[in-house]
């Protein structure tokens, strides 16, 4: 039986989290999910790599905020974090 996506997210629509950075042994740091530390994306400088199914993929720049795929948490990564 599916999960209903509104039961999923009630419990992470009060605030933010901020996630943490962890260090590679790559070029960048790695930004997990604070809830269930799944990889959400790896900073690369001034800007978040993200890259998800199907080839979707993007630099963004800071604040980064995006929902974990796989629990549903709100994460959010601030420049600051670095």
């Amino acid at each position: 039986m599916p999960t209903s996506v509104l039961s999923r997210h009630t419990a992470s629509t009060t605030r933010p989290r901020v996630a943490r950075l962890k260090t590679t042994d790559n070029s960048g740091k790695e930004w997990r999910c604070t809830r269930c530390d799944k990889l959400l994306g790896v900073c690369r400088g001034d800007r978040m790599h993200l890259r998800f199914a199907r080839a979707h993929e993007y630099f963004v720049g800071f604040p980064v905020q995006a929902t974990c795929r796989g629990c549903g948490t709100l994460n959010h990564a601030t420049a600051a974090a670095l």
